[in-house]
């Protein structure tokens, strides 16, 4: 004796399906974000978080990785002989101006002031600025940082990528 599904199960399992097909494909094209430790082929985009999690003002070992609230993301991108950066910042301060700090360690880091120019949000706190310096012999791991008034302790982090030289 045959026994057949209630006509409501026979509906239920076509949108589970669909559901789980638009989930998979929603994470598949979903921006991918580097690891702090992860490395980097030179030359290439590296889209990392930008982040509230900061180390204390001069730490240029500690790992930013920790959980922190996003605020924005950063391409950072190597060349052999230039450190690249396009930051988004999303939610900054409003009417806020950040020193940029590019930091290179080992080499350049801590920075003793900014070094890649401003970037300046808007009224609600939305902010991109496109940067280059010159990269320094023998850095191996790099991040961004976003500084109020160019000065102080960091206000925003970027995850960190790494080169194995």
């Amino acid at each position: 004796m045959r026994r057949s599904l209630p006509r409501r199960s026979m509906v239920v399992a076509p949108i589970v399906l669909v559901a789980t097909l638009v989930f998979v494909l929603a994470c598949s094209s979903s921006q991918q974000t580097t690891t702090p430790s992860a490395s980097t082929v030179p030359g290439t985009g590296n889209t990392v978080a930008l982040g509230t999690n900061n180390p204390a003002q001069g730490d240029c070992t500690t790992n930013t990785s920790e959980a922190a609230t996003s605020v924005g993301s950063v391409v950072l991108s190597l060349t052999p002989s230039s450190f690249q950066a396009e930051i988004q910042l999303q939610s900054g301060f409003p009417n806020m101006t950040y020193g940029v700090f590019m930091q290179q360690v080992p080499g350049s880091c801590p920075q003793p002031a900014a070094n890649a120019g401003t970037l300046t949000t808007d009224s609600t706190g939305r902010g991109h600025a496109s940067t280059t310096v010159p990269r320094v012999p023998g850095a191996t791991t790099f991040y961004v940082q976003l500084v109020p008034g160019g000065s102080g302790a960091p206000t925003y982090t970027s995850d960190r990528i790494s080169t194995v030289q």
